[in-house]
């Protein structure tokens, strides 16, 4: 049983807001924080405690925040810095907590450090970027073969002073040298900031790609063309000296060491790739490093019983108490959840009673908790850069072929409130927002499914006010139910010294019967909103679930 009371973050559910498709209260049809501001009470009435935010922070916007001018500032699109000081003293009064996206990895080039760095090759912040000579002839080729997150080489020539900077990600995002430690105090400065100002964690962005090989050595040839949530290869690249370097997993811990300078206690959250096994490295031998990782391996799985209990039962593996597991099904990157499900709606919400259930951190996007679907975009007008980077390429017909969205834009689009006209997303319903809402705005809304007791919406309200007076479904213990006579079904009981409570999971759209392992169940969800009762006794002792139902229950109290 478990030995110590959990943190205030081993207990939470987070909910991550892309701010610019959230809510628009200044009419210019991009969402700001004002919105936010006036949507807290829904958040809380669906049983939010805690909000990831992908960056507002002072940006040029070619790719929507995550190419920062300045960390310290709100841009203006946003709101200004007394619009987040307020919505960070609403969430607090409602005893939410904030969780800030850092992108630790780049700045803009338009971010003063980057022109300072690139005015000359002696300037002071020269060495605050990673800057070097090209190959022959005369320095015009790349200075090694590797290639960036979104395909090419991952350098860019600078006619000025003759040499290439290095980015992982896009050109315009030239990576940080962590070697100098003028610029890793700086940024433990940056995250200081923000924590004096009573933010309570961060989200940090493609953290695996901080550290590069210092001989910046050639990569290695891969057989794999597209990436993988189990390994780091792709583009024909094994990727072994720009990503998950040991300087890198050291890192994590110098910024755990920062967050423990604060109370009440902070937490870090990292987007990492790589194996199950590789990424817990960054949790630290002690848990001493980052406290939570993204498990995208668990996100990926297909929606199979095998499948699952395989990603689980190595994540229990690899990742035991104290350490604490995270569980997503979607963010600001990739397809949205319920079309990769085939927009099958009683899946879903199969899948969200296994994901607040699981001994770990649920990460919920927002607009799963209404079905919002992808939306499909053509790539020569895409917002996202990445979509218009490979709009003229036959490249973006074969990863069409293998599953693989191009242009992050299907999943950003605004939140779908009502069916007033751009779904209530804007006040101004006369603007065009910033991505075009879908016509699914109509059938698919907060305001329709609050009054639906069978939405996906209400079936997320009543998990979410279950786990929180349910004290097993976050610091209980994990274990799968052995014998379970059915493979298509996942069956797990979470356990403490108080309390026992069993999930059933029925994957197929067919009836089944399953043993019942206590004398007389008291149920406390179903799928089934009009479900309000467990009867073994029809059933010769044994459970009834009917197809693609999940319940939860314990055994009543004589």
């Amino acid at each position: 049983m478990l030995q110590k009371e959990k943190s205030w973050w081993q207990k939470t559910v987070v909910y991550q807001i892309y701010p610019r498709s959230f809510c628009d209260t200044t009419g210019n049809g991009i969402g700001d924080l004002q919105g936010i501001i006036e949507k807290l009470d829904y958040l809380e009435e669906l049983g939010i405690e805690t909000i990831w935010f992908s960056p507002f922070f002072k940006s040029p916007q070619k790719d929507h925040g995550y190419d920062i001018s300045n960390f310290r500032d709100i841009d203006s699109e946003y709101g200004k810095m007394m619009d987040f000081d307020k919505l960070l003293e609403s969430m607090h009064d409602r005893n939410m907590k904030m969780v800030l996206d850092l992108v630790l990895n780049h700045t803009s080039d338009e971010h003063p450090w980057f022109i300072e760095s690139a005015s000359s090759r002696d300037n002071p912040k020269r060495d605050w970027y990673i800057w070097a000579d090209g190959t022959k002839p005369k320095g015009k080729k790349p200075p090694n073969n590797w290639k960036a997150m979104t395909g090419g080489y991952a350098w860019k020539y600078d006619e000025k002073t003759e040499q290439w900077y290095y980015f992982h990600f896009l050109p315009f995002q030239p990576d940080l040298n962590y070697r100098n430690p003028e610029v890793k105090e700086e940024m433990f400065n940056t995250m200081r900031f923000w924590l004096d100002k009573g933010v309570d964690g961060f989200r940090l962005d493609i953290l695996h790609a901080i550290y590069e090989d210092e001989s910046l050595r050639d990569d290695e040839f891969s057989w794999h063309l597209f990436p993988s949530d189990k390994r780091v290869d792709s583009l024909f690249r094994k990727h072994k000296y720009d990503l998950n370097l040991p300087e890198t997993i050291d890192f994590a811990f110098e910024l755990r060491k920062v967050m423990d300078e604060y109370q009440p206690e902070r937490f870090l959250v990292g987007e990492v790739y790589g194996s199950i096994e590789e990424l817990s490295k960054y949790y630290g031998p002690k848990s001493n490093g980052l406290n939570m990782c993204f498990l995208f391996e668990y996100t990926d799985a297909k929606p199979k019983p095998k499948a699952y209990r395989n990603v689980i039962s190595r994540i229990e593996k690899a990742l035991p108490y104290p350490y604490t597991p995270t569980y997503v099904y979607g963010n600001h990157d990739m397809v949205r959840h319920l079309s990769r499900i085939d927009d099958n709606q009683q899946l879903a919400k199969l899948l969200v009673t296994m994901q607040l259930t699981l001994r770990g951190v649920p990460f919920i996007y927002y607009g799963e908790e209404i079905g919002m679907k992808n939306v499909n975009f053509d790539l020569k007008t895409s917002e996202d850069p990445i979509g218009r980077k490979f709009s003229k390429f036959p490249l973006s017909c074969i990863v069409k072929l293998f599953g693989i969205s191009v242009t992050r834009d299907g999943c950003r689009t605004p939140m779908q409130w009502s069916n007033q006209p751009n779904a209530g997303f804007s006040n101004n319903e006369t603007i065009e927002p910033w991505l075009k809402v879908p016509d699914s705005y109509k059938k698919i809304n907060v305001e329709k499914e609050r009054k639906n007791p069978d939405s996906i919406l209400n079936c997320y309200k009543r998990l979410l006010a279950l786990r929180k007076k349910s004290n097993v479904l976050f610091d209980g213990l994990f274990d799968f139910i052995e014998g379970n006579e059915n493979k298509n079904c996942i069956t797990y009981k979470r356990c403490n010294n108080d309390d026992k409570i069993y999930v059933y999971l029925n994957f197929i759209n067919d009836e089944i019967l399953l043993t019942c392992p206590v004398e007389e169940p008291n149920l406390l969800f179903s799928t089934l909103s009009n479900r309000v009762a467990i009867d073994i006794k029809a059933y010769h002792r044994k459970i009834k679930l009917t197809p693609l139902e999940g319940i939860i229950f314990k055994e009543k109290r004589k």
